[in-house]
């Protein structure tokens, strides 16, 4: 998004025309819900803020916000004004992309989200490499398991893995490889309680497990004639983190379903065994996603270009590798 420009000795407005700066001011605080949020993201003081915002609905002679102590709404005018002075910032930002678009190396930010676990494995090589080849390209990388909106948080790319398609049509879903879990166990804990024969075995097995917004923790199973079992479980230990999920099964602490990429290594090392191979966990598509509300400046398309290469190079190697193991 455009920053303000406001200067302590910043020139007036012509007579008659509004202060542009006012309105991407109000856009900012409509997007970000408060005064606080909006002065973090324009660089500017709350008290600046809501003045500047205060003499912009004098001048109109309306009230745009219905304040409160707890929170901020648009009134029915408000609204309307909103969505031109939202109309007026996205132009402003598709005027400074032409600039941007014309250049003939890639520079400048590039902000980008993805599963924590990813960020920590095949994420990092991939940035290094990325930066190497375009020095004046700057990354922000945001890896973490919390959902993040791309258009509403201001990030350029996402990361994810999904089993099912995009419900926004303002995002660009490009798919990269399929990503399959394991249920994995650790020797010790197979020597105590004895390895499962059948998918009803599990149900005697302790487990770990990634923790759910909800309480239901199923391991949904099927085997190549289409056959599908449920098995439900209560995990020893439940946490946000998947290295601690995979440190727990080599622990010998419980049966854990793993990402491929996250526990490949260790399977080959005879760390970590997979149980009952002939029936699979679903699978998810690695997709890189990126917004299509407007063209993207260069260092984001050649992020996006690079880093799907590499994902997917990296999908297509692992595959092989655990079916190879298998």
């Amino acid at each position: 998004m455009v920053k303000a420009t406001i200067g302590p000795g910043a020139t007036p407005p012509t007579e008659g025309m509004q202060d542009l700066n006012d309105l991407y001011l109000f856009t900012v605080v409509v997007e970000r819900g408060s005064f606080t949020a909006a002065a973090q993201a324009a660089g500017l003081t709350t008290s600046r803020i809501s003045r500047r915002i205060g003499a912009l609905e004098e001048r109109l002679g309306v009230r745009l916000l219905h304040r409160t102590t707890r929170k901020l709404s648009l009134t029915a005018i408000g609204e309307r004004y909103y969505q031109h002075c939202r109309a007026m910032v996205s132009e402003a930002a598709a005027a400074a992309e032409v600039v941007e678009q014309t250049q003939t190396s890639p520079r400048g930010r590039v902000r980008v989200t993805c599963p924590a676990f990813t960020g920590q494995s095949a994420l990092g090589p991939i940035l290094t490499g990325f930066m190497r080849q375009y020095p004046e390209v700057r990354i922000t990388l945001a890896a973490t398991d919390r959902f993040i909106d791309l258009i509403e948080e201001g990030y350029d790319v996402a990361i994810r893995f999904r089993a099912a398609a995009l419900e926004d049509s303002s995002l660009v879903a490009r798919a990269l490889g399929e990503s399959r879990s394991y249920l994995v166990a650790s020797p010790a804990l197979l020597a105590r309680h004895g390895r499962p024969a059948q998918v009803e075995d599990l149900l005697r097995l302790p487990s770990v497990g990634k923790r759910r917004h909800d309480t239901a923790y199923n391991w949904t199973l099927s085997d190549a004639r289409g056959e599908t079992r449920v098995i439900p479980h209560q995990p020893q230990l439940e946490a946000d983190d998947w290295q601690v999920i995979k440190h727990a099964a080599l622990a010998g602490l419980g049966v854990a379903a793993l990402p491929d990429e996250l526990c490949r290594d260790e399977v080959n090392a005879g760390a970590l065994a997979i149980l009952l191979p002939a029936w699979q966990l679903p699978s998810a598509t690695l997709h890189i996603i990126y917004t299509s509300r407007r063209g993207l400046i260069p260092a984001v398309r050649a992020f996006i270009d690079y880093a799907s290469e590499k994902l997917g190079e990296r999908c297509l190697e692992g595959g092989k590798r655990m079916d190879a193991i298998l």
